[in-house]
């Protein structure tokens, strides 16, 4: 498949990517839902923005910077034709942050710990499973993801700045019944 190339060898796709990277480090620190980065770079809210979206968080993450994920806006006046919170992210340059930075950190944190027990009782049992093709190596994936557990679950509570008390979420009470266990004497 042929991708056509404007006339300084850039495809539409990184062009997109660019426009939206510069236009983002150019609004730092600023509120912006899908529809504010599509009126400000003139590309249409669809496919491709939120493409250039992504990648752009990619790159934002190698420069030191941050794209935060999309969440309901902060300010309680953004609201759309239903009334509803318009989500929004916001681009931080390193060194930056504050309370909705923290939710967006804890949020990946919560997402991030959810795929770690995923894998590490997907790994135990191919570990235990006679007729896996890589028991050795899943036997050290499940310690590997055992052991990140047993790290995080060591951290110090958050304070009260970055998470509300009113979040008694499934999850959250998971990962403090984990951390308990964990911190536990061995019984014996």
């Amino acid at each position: 498949m042929s991708r056509r190339r404007d006339e300084t060898g850039w495809t539409r796709a990184e062009t997109d990517v660019a426009e939206v990277m510069i236009w983002l480090r150019s609004n730092h620190g600023r509120e912006l839902s899908y529809a504010d980065i599509a009126a400000g770079v003139g590309i249409k809210d669809g496919p491709h923005l939120r493409r250039a979206v992504k990648l752009v968080r990619v790159i934002a993450a190698n420069r030191g910077d941050r794209l935060e994920r999309f969440q309901p806006s902060a300010d309680p006046a953004r609201r759309d034709a239903a009334r509803r919170r318009v989500w929004t992210t916001r681009y931080m340059r390193e060194g930056h942050g504050d309370e909705f930075s923290a939710r967006d950190a804890m949020s990946a944190a919560r997402a991030a710990m959810t795929s770690v027990k995923d894998m590490h009782r997907a790994t135990t049992f191919e570990a235990a499973n006679p007729h896996s093709i890589a028991r050795t190596e899943f036997a050290t994936m499940a310690q590997a993801a055992d052991e990140c557990i047993t790290k995080v679950a060591g951290l110090d509570t958050v304070g009260e700045q970055a998470v509300r008390r009113e979040n008694t979420s499934l999850l959250t009470q998971m990962i403090a019944d984990l951390e308990a266990r964990l911190t536990e004497p061995a019984a014996g």
